[in-house]
């Protein structure tokens, strides 16, 4: 393996640091699309099935497995970080910023360094759900250097526009793709400008979603996750030059250090920005918009950059910011950045973008010892005085969500999403942390449920599709095989599937039987709560937030998770809970408490519920969205939509879409009149439909 240890402690640290569910969900994820069913859903414990209690073994099997097969090890690492979530030591592990020892323990040295860093700033919800988001709009930038004969990551950028990067100037100027010229200007001075060389499109790329090292990089043929987009023809927009005194001493003189900001804005080949960050679809990229009047940070208050270096998979670092130069262009800071940092956005605690990295301790002069960087006020008012229309296209507003058309980001091996618009829709509103709903019913028509094959198990798919770039993690049940669990064994079984280590301190059974059900619905439910609070605590996870309810002034601040857990329950209508087991996901679930005296731990699950309304909800359906599927309604619009979604997730404008739907149409519409046969029979008719519409969608990207 070359992912920085062997392959016989590769299980260990899986044992160790990932909890069943996020595993399960990863494999999921990379198993071919006509896999049966069954081996999906029990694909691990088929590999050792004599050892089904015994977690190492069962991930030895695992890693053996995904060893045999080309690619799927280093696909299965890329799907297991997006789907860490809070979980920073498993994520510094797989990005090769932790270290471990032949079983497979997290050095206490880098585990130490790792916990100071990120903890203080996830305790702020806007610092959380800026720098999740703001993750996937850094980039590294790769240069193919012709003057060293070196092509390799050489910077770091961000999107500040749907096809925008903002990076420090000196990055391309200093690796031969950028000319300075002079020309006379109007007062009869010299002036220079850059002018990019000829060709240099083609050696000049963007590697987006580059989270760890599995191996050296490719950039022809990146790993999977990893998007490389290359620059447009005439790339660069903007640009200032850098000042002589950057990176040697703090005090500037001539040339006037406002007129040199060392800031470049190209333009590049694809609007990713207005993409996915996957090939499937779902959770737009977006930008950091270049607008309103940014502050320097006040003193010692925390500065943090997200960057990639010694060319290097994304890294996080957290500092303070120091001091300023007079002139306020350049700010100083003790985080820590290294080569290939430049360019790099410098975050405040909002988070904001206050900066972008250029430089390192000076060597000489009245310096203090700290990094620096290029105040983003100063940049913005120069580009807005020069190329205002460069400001615009920052400004414009974007979506956040969207899209999503297939359950992989394989894309070699799609697998349409055709209808479920309303189910999509429910799952994205769920996902705020403060949602009023937290369950969503999939009931099936009478239709569906006579020809056998419904789609109803299909939603956990969906349900793990969206999931996969959001700080959650789906646990799958089969009513079946819990209905009749004692609650304590089911709250164990969840916890053990949800990574949670210790479960102390469980509340006495009453004798009583009159009490019995109190305990069920009340007193194990908030045990349980309390629990994946305190872990939330300790991952800085658990956010104190102003309430916005109507009960606010009386309910004061909220302690919110930014961490969902998802509970799927299959065929809940065939084998419903019984007694007890009824009254605590009842409890769990709230419809026996009101939102405000649940406590954060219970607020942050969200349950989907796979057949009818069960009854312990039928008379709550304020706390539950319902979506029922019928195949019937699955025809011609639920195909368009969902070729359309495939070209918004990849960036194209509303009028580009709008034309692909129209096409999209009059192809289902000649395939049905030619005799699709296939879409006549109940059994093979979504079949058909998922094949074409991978085909159109082939075609239509080449019309």
């Amino acid at each position: 393996m070359a992912d920085g240890f062997s392959k016989q402690v590769f299980p260990k640290v899986l044992a160790r640091y990932a909890s069943w569910s996020m595993i399960a969900s990863a494999v999921d994820a990379i198993l071919p699309a006509d896999t049966p069913a069954n081996t999906r859903k029990n694909y691990i414990p088929l590999l050792a099935p004599n050892d089904l209690n015994d977690m190492p073994k069962l991930m030895e099997a695992l890693v053996a497995d995904l060893e045999s097969h080309a690619g799927r090890m280093n696909r299965f690492r890329v799907e297991l970080f997006n789907r860490g979530g809070g979980d920073h030591v498993l994520k510094g592990i797989l990005a090769g910023q932790i270290q471990v020892d032949h079983d497979g323990i997290a050095d206490p040295g880098n585990l130490q360094s790792l916990t100071n860093r990120v903890q203080p700033f996830l305790s702020s919800k806007s610092f959380f759900d800026g720098m999740d988001a703001a993750r996937y709009r850094v980039c590294a930038i790769w240069i193919d250097d012709r003057a060293t004969g070196q092509a390799e990551i050489v910077g770091t950028g961000f999107l500040i526009a749907a096809d925008l990067v903002m990076t420090a100037r000196h990055v391309p100027a200093s690796h031969g793709l950028v000319n300075e010229v002079a020309a006379i200007g109007p007062g009869g001075g010299v002036v220079t400008h850059d002018q990019i060389l000829a060709g240099s499109a083609a050696r000049l790329a963007f590697v987006f979603d580059y989270w760890s090292a599995a191996g050296p990089l490719d950039i022809h043929a990146p790993p999977l996750g990893v998007e490389v987009v290359w620059a447009a023809p005439n790339w660069l927009e903007w640009s200032s030059p850098q000042h002589p005194n950057d990176g040697v001493q703090q005090i500037f003189g001539p040339p006037p250090v406002s007129d040199c900001l060392d800031c470049a804005v190209i333009r590049l080949a694809k609007r990713v920005g207005s993409a996915s960050a996957g090939s499937g679809g779902g959770r737009l990229r977006g930008w950091q918009k270049l607008n309103g009047t940014a502050r320097p940070p006040v003193p010692r208050s925390a500065l943090a950059i997200l960057q990639h270096p010694g060319g290097g998979a994304q890294m996080f670092d957290k500092g303070d910011f120091v001091s300023h130069d007079a002139g306020i262009t350049r700010l100083f800071y003790s985080t820590n950045a290294a080569a290939g940092s430049s360019g790099s956005p410098c975050f405040d605690a909002n988070p904001d973008v206050v900066a972008f990295h250029n430089a390192g301790f000076p060597a000489n002069g009245q310096n203090i010892r700290s990094n620096q960087g290029i105040f983003i006020a100063p940049v913005v008012a120069a580009i807005g005085a020069s190329r205002p229309a460069l400001l615009a296209e920052s400004q414009l507003p974007f979506k956040t969500d969207g899209g999503l058309w297939s359950l992989t980001d394989d894309p070699h091996a799609p697998e349409p999403i055709l209808g479920r618009t309303d189910f999509k829709e429910a799952v994205f509103t769920l996902f705020n942390p403060r949602a009023a709903k937290r369950v969503v019913v999939v009931g099936e028509d009478s239709a569906g449920a006579a020809i056998g094959k419904n789609g109803k198990s299909f939603s956990t798919r969906i349900l793990r599709a969206i999931a996969r770039r959001r700080p959650a993690t789906v646990v799958e049940f089969d009513a079946e095989k819990i209905c009749n669990m004692e609650p304590e064994e089911f709250l164990r079984e969840l916890g053990r599937r949800v990574g949670l280590t210790t479960m102390d301190g469980i509340p006495d059974k009453p004798t009583d039987e009159r009490q019995r059900n109190r305990w069920y619905a009340n007193q194990l439910p908030k045990w349980f709560g309390d629990l994946l609070t305190e872990r939330a605590s300790k991952a800085g996870l658990a956010v104190s937030e102003p309430s916005t309810d109507q009960a606010g002034p009386a309910l004061g601040p909220l302690v919110v998770l930014h961490e969902l857990i998802w509970i799927a329950i299959d065929d809940i209508h065939k084998f419903p809970p019984k007694a007890g087991l009824t009254e605590l996901i009842a409890g769990m679930i709230g419809v026996t408490d009101t939102q405000g005296v649940m406590g954060p731990g219970l607020r942050a699950l969200r349950w989907l519920l796979v057949g009818h309304v069960p009854d312990f909800v039928r008379d709550k359906s304020i706390e539950y969205e319902l979506d029922t599927i019928s195949q019937q309604t699955i025809g011609i619009d639920a195909w368009t939509t969902c070729v359309g979604s495939a070209f918004v997730s990849s960036g194209a404008d509303d009028v580009r879409c709008a034309e692909m739907e129209v096409k999209a149409q009059k192809m289902f519409k000649f395939a049905e009149k030619k005799g699709w046969g296939d879409l006549r029979d109940p059994l093979l008719r979504l079949k058909a439909m998922a094949s074409g519409a991978v085909d159109a969608i082939e075609i239509l990207r080449e019309s």
